[in-house]
């Protein structure tokens, strides 16, 4: 049984997207659970707000393999609704990210004043 270098660099990019997925939600999970205040809490409250658009990003990037998957497959009518799933995954996660990291920084800005 032979695997085609096409098939095998496919399964390969799947697998590394998989555990790319995986990893991000360990690290979401992690950034959401972070219970130490230092001074007022304002990082254990911008990591929980940062963990859930990586979540989000987790998401995408489960949906990014499963569209290569079905691309591959035939299955482009699938395929392409999936990519409309996995870009607003991706926009809503990065929004996120960008906006928690901003309060954030804000906040830690304003107790240093």
């Amino acid at each position: 049984m032979s695997l085609d270098e096409t098939k095998l660099l496919t399964i390969a990019i799947e697998a590394g997207a998989l555990i790319s997925t995986f990893a991000a939600i360990v690290a979401g999970i992690i950034m959401y659970r972070v219970k130490k205040h230092f001074g007022t809490g304002i990082l254990a409250v911008g990591f929980k707000s940062i963990s859930i658009g990586v979540l989000f990003i987790a998401g995408g990037i489960l949906l990014d393999s499963v569209q290569s998957f079905m691309g591959l497959s035939g299955m482009d009518e699938i395929s392409s609704m999936l990519l409309l799933v996995k870009d607003t995954l991706f926009v809503i996660g990065t929004y996120i990210i960008v906006i928690g990291s901003k309060k954030t920084g804000d906040n830690l800005e304003n107790l240093t004043k």
